[in-house]
């Protein structure tokens, strides 16, 4: 790894977001790319067991190459630190909950628009009301143990591009994700549909909303948020501004309360190997 763990760590902390240059070395690299098969995003074939439960269920299968993948994936992330990152950024211990690897075929479409993950996606939908409630409940109450706020380490195992499959993020946007679900939480204002970025700058730039939020932000990161998202008013909502461009190997490493997008993957396919770390709360 190019970075010591104390940059990495404090670069996210600090902005949210970090990228780490050949955070694979080449015989790490090439195993992974045996043993990856090219799953759609979110299908069963993508996940590799994490946790004691989901090691059962394999065994039970016979699925013994998944469980020997996982193993050797596991023990990837310990070589890297990936734990001590996650828990030098949130200040306490943390727990993989997730490792998937995923393909995207060669498009001419956004892999995904910008957004965050936590944020209000339908504020007519009671269904996403109950979900936004019980993730912005777990990441930020203390009455429970596993919060929903991650770090996702995104590994990208092709080559990325702004024109083609890159991860970015914005720096920062990560506090004002963090200060606006503090707001409803605390019922300070009504629930309103944040989960894309253009909601959200809407969210922000109202009058008393701003002023609430500047009582936890100072009013210049505030300022500086809705200048740096200006594009999303554009025409052709988009920018290469925040884009991670690197070779196969690389990672883009972040809070997911950022806001971020992944580019359209228009020259080639794309393949990425994700680990997911979560906050465990100190109990009251």
């Amino acid at each position: 790894m190019e970075q010591s763990i104390e940059i990495i760590s404090n670069e996210i902390r600090e902005k949210g977001v970090a990228s780490v240059n050949n955070i694979l070395d080449q015989d790490d690299l090439e195993n992974i790319l045996r043993i990856v098969k090219k799953p759609k995003k979110g299908s069963s074939d993508s996940y590799f067991p994490t946790r004691f439960s989901q090691f059962f269920i394999k065994l039970i299968k016979l699925d013994f190459k998944k469980v020997n993948n996982s193993f050797f994936l596991k023990k990837i992330a310990k070589k890297l630190d990936f734990k001590k990152i996650a828990e030098n950024v949130f200040g306490t211990e943390a727990e993989l909950q997730m490792i998937d690897c995923y393909h995207n075929k060669q498009s001419n479409d956004h892999i995904l628009s910008w957004h965050n993950d936590i944020g209000i996606r339908d504020i007519n939908n009671p269904n996403a009301l109950k979900i936004f409630y019980n993730a912005a409940d777990a990441t930020f109450s203390t009455k429970k143990k596993n919060s929903a706020r991650g770090i996702k380490f995104f590994i990208n195992l092709t080559d990325v591009k702004s024109d083609n499959g890159s991860l970015a993020v914005i720096p920062y946007s990560d506090k004002i994700v963090k200060s606006v679900c503090s707001l409803i939480l605390n019922k300070k204002i009504n629930p309103v549909s944040f989960w894309s970025l253009k909601s959200l700058r809407q969210v922000v730039n109202q009058k008393p909303v701003k002023e609430l939020l500047s009582k936890e932000i100072h009013i210049e990161k505030i300022e500086n948020f809705l200048d740096n998202t200006k594009f999303i008013e554009n025409e052709t909502p988009d920018t290469s501004r925040f884009d991670f461009n690197l070779k196969r190997g690389g990672a883009v490493i972040f809070d997911e309360l950022s806001v971020h997008r992944g580019s359209a993957p228009k020259k080639t396919d794309r393949i990425v190997l994700r680990f997911v770390y979560k906050k465990i709360n100190v109990l009251n």
